[in-house]
């Protein structure tokens, strides 16, 4: 599964799980439900600030809206509950702020042409 297809999944599972509608997600993040249904149906693709906002407004640390949990895989195959639970709450911050700066980056590399950044993606 693509990791914005495991976002979007997670997403919904955790909005749902919490019993928030679009609607009120959207309320919370100050911006529209229509904004919201479009990146549930994988029309939009949110900023990694957005992201963030996402994770907080559902309760969950950001990199787990990115961890399959059908497979364990996404962020890292080492994020599993033991090691995650064996972390301290600066370490899991540090870690999500990590795994996010990751992401921005590939994403960064994927959407400007090679020529403006001097970089190539390589996945």
């Amino acid at each position: 599964m693509d990791m914005m297809k495991v976002f979007v999944s997670n997403m919904k599972k955790y909005r749902k799980e919490r019993q928030l509608s679009q609607m009120k997600l959207a309320e919370m993040l100050d911006t529209s439900t229509s904004y919201i249904g479009e990146i549930e149906i994988n029309r939009k693709i949110p900023s990694m600030d957005m992201v963030e906002k996402i994770a907080a407004a559902l309760g969950v640390e950001p990199f787990r809206l990115f961890i399959d949990s059908k497979t364990g895989a996404g962020a890292d195959t080492l994020l599993k509950e033991n090691f995650l639970e064996s972390l301290t709450t600066g370490q899991r911050q540090d870690l999500a702020k990590c795994l996010i700066d990751i992401i921005s980056n590939d994403i960064e590399l994927i959407l400007v042409p090679e020529n403006k950044t001097g970089r190539k993606y390589q996945p």
